[in-house]
């Protein structure tokens, strides 16, 4: 796990659509993650970190976040789930 910095566990393919595998993930990526994407779009076409990475909005946040420090974590911005 990762010390000092705020995690959650990030399912690659969502439980609800039968994903069991898991990693730890810094909570500010973990919420970008689900505002980008719906459950559905990660279970059929992000369901690994390389192909998230490539997402070029993922990119530019990735290249944003970091510049910023490793416990930097942004509480104001919750995800916006689409369905």
């Amino acid at each position: 796990m990762l010390e000092g910095i705020s995690v959650d566990r990030h399912h690659w393919i969502p439980r609800a659509r039968g994903g069991r595998d898991w990693d730890w993930m810094h909570q500010v990526c973990h919420r970008k993650i689900h505002a980008l994407f719906s459950e559905t779009e990660l279970a059929r076409h992000y369901f690994d970190a390389d192909r998230i990475r490539a997402h070029p909005e993922m990119e530019r946040f990735i290249a944003w976040v970091k510049r910023r420090p490793p416990d930097f974590n942004d509480w104001h911005k919750r995800p916006r789930r689409r369905r």
